[in-house]
């Protein structure tokens, strides 16, 4: 975690997670890194754990490319909003 609201975190965020708090009505910055499988066709998802926020951009899928090809994978994935 880069920091929370701006601020430094806490030390107890400080480390490898799988899994973030982010504070009621704050945001954080989180420094990411992924291993070198790319795949357009299988997204990581990201999502928040309170289910009435699915529908509010806190969840969603995105995938790895190679660095140069972000212009040659398609937007939509396949599947994606079935049943809206």
């Amino acid at each position: 975690m880069l920091d929370v609201a701006g601020s430094p975190p806490p030390a107890y965020a400080n480390g490898h997670k799988d899994t973030v708090g982010v504070p009621s009505k704050s945001t954080v910055r989180l420094a990411v890194q992924f291993g070198h499988h790319t795949d357009p066709a299988s997204p990581y998802m990201y999502h928040c754990h309170i289910p009435r926020h699915e529908d509010s951009g806190m969840m969603g899928p995105f995938v790895i490319v190679r660095p140069g090809t972000e212009n040659q994978v398609p937007r939509t994935l396949p599947g994606a909003g079935h049943g809206r």
